[in-house]
C-alpha cells in the first residue's frame, strides 16, 4: 500500500463522495478511482459499497479506516520530526476552526503567525464542534478551535478562549423583548430558529432542555450564524444563542434565560494530550493559548 493511495481512500470515506474527494485532494476523479481500485485490488477486498446515489465504507473499508489514519499521522509526524531538526522554515498546520472565530482574534493570529513563519503552510478545515473533535483524535488536525466535548476527554487538553452566556434573541417588536428574563417553559409555543444537532450551541441548549423537561421544536434550522440572525431579523422565530455573537445586530434585543444554572457557550483551544508533535503546531498553540490556562 502506498501513503498516496490510503490519503485518496480516507478522503473519499470522509466525504462519502468520489468527486468531492477528488476536489479536496485537487486530483481528477478518474486518478483517484483508479487509486482506489488499485488499493482494493491490493487488499483482495471491496472498501467501498458504490450506488447512484450514495458512496458508503464496506465491513472491509470501516476495518482499514483507523489504520489508514494511523498511517498517514504517523508520516506526518515522521515529516515534522525533519522539519523540526531544520527549524520553522518549512512544514504544515492543520487547523480545525467553527464558525465566528473572530471572537477570540484568531484570524488575526494566524495572519501574524504567517508573516513570523512564511513558509508553513497553514491549513483550515471548518465544521461542527462535534466533527472537529474526532477529527483531531483521528490525527486529522494538529489543533482547533471549537467548543470543548460534554463530557470533557481526557485524551485532548483544553484551553478556554472565550465564555459567553446563550440569551434569547428576538426582534425588538418581539413580545419578549422588554422582558428582564425568560423561562425555557415560555417558548414552547415559539417558532424557534436554530443549528443542526452536533453543532455546540444545539447540544447546549438541547441538554439545557432536557434539564427543565422543557420540549422546544427548532422550525427553521440552519448551520450558519448570519443566516439564523437574519431569520430573527425577518421576524420568522426566535433563537437562543450566544450572547456574544448578537452584540453587533442592533436590530435584535437579547433577553437573559432564568428558572436554572446559566448556560455558557465556551470557545477553547484543543489538542491532544499533552502537546504537539509538530514544532509548527506547537508555535501556534503557544501564541494562541499564551494568554490561557489549560482546564484542570
Amino acid at each position: 500500500m502506498e501513503l498516496r493511495e490510503l490519503e485518496y481512500f480516507v478522503a473519499v470515506a470522509d466525504e462519502r463522495h468520489f468527486t468531492r474527494a477528488a476536489g479536496r485532494l485537487h486530483v481528477s476523479q478518474s486518478g483517484l478511482s483508479a487509486a482506489i481500485k488499485t488499493l482494493e485490488t491490493e487488499l483482495h477486498a471491496t472498501l467501498f459499497e458504490r450506488t447512484t446515489r450514495r458512496v458508503q465504507l464496506s465491513a472491509a473499508g470501516a476495518a482499514l479506516l483507523p489504520h489508514a489514519r494511523r498511517a498517514l499521522a504517523a508520516a506526518r509526524a515522521g515529516a515534522d520530526a525533519v522539519d523540526a531538526v531544520q527549524g520553522l522554515q518549512r512544514g504544515h498546520v492543520s487547523i480545525g476552526i467553527m464558525q465566528q472565530m473572530g471572537l477570540v482574534n484568531l484570524p488575526r493570529l494566524l495572519a501574524r503567525y504567517h508573516r513570523m513563519h512564511p513558509g508553513i503552510e497553514l491549513r483550515l478545515r471548518q465544521a461542527s464542534a462535534d466533527d472537529l473533535h474526532q477529527l483531531l483524535l483521528d490525527g486529522d488536525l494538529d489543533l482547533c478551535v471549537a467548543s470543548p466535548p460534554e463530557p470533557a476527554d481526557h485524551r485532548l487538553t483544553t484551553v478556554d478562549l472565550l465564555r459567553t452566556p446563550i440569551v434569547l434573541a428576538c426582534r425588538t417588536d418581539d413580545p419578549y423583548a422588554t422582558r428582564r428574563s425568560v423561562l425555557l417553559r415560555d417558548l414552547a409555543d415559539r417558532n424557534i430558529i436554530g443549528f443542526p444537532r452536533g453543532w455546540a450551541m444545539r447540544n447546549l441548549t438541547d441538554r439545557a432542555t432536557t434539564a427543565a423537561d422543557v420540549s422546544l421544536e427548532v422550525n427553521l434550522e440552519v448551520n450558519d450564524t448570519a443566516t439564523l440572525l437574519d431569520l430573527v431579523e425577518a421576524g420568522l422565530g426566535v433563537t437562543l444563542i450566544a450572547d456574544a455573537l448578537v452584540r453587533q445586530r442592533r436590530s435584535l434585543r437579547t433577553v437573559p434565560l432564568s428558572g436554572g444554572p446559566r448556560i455558557d457557550w465556551t470557545v477553547s483551544a484543543l489538542i491532544l494530550d499533552p502537546v504537539p508533535t509538530n514544532p509548527a503546531a506547537l508555535a501556534l498553540w503557544q501564541q494562541l493559548t499564551r494568554k490561557a490556562a489549560p482546564r484542570r
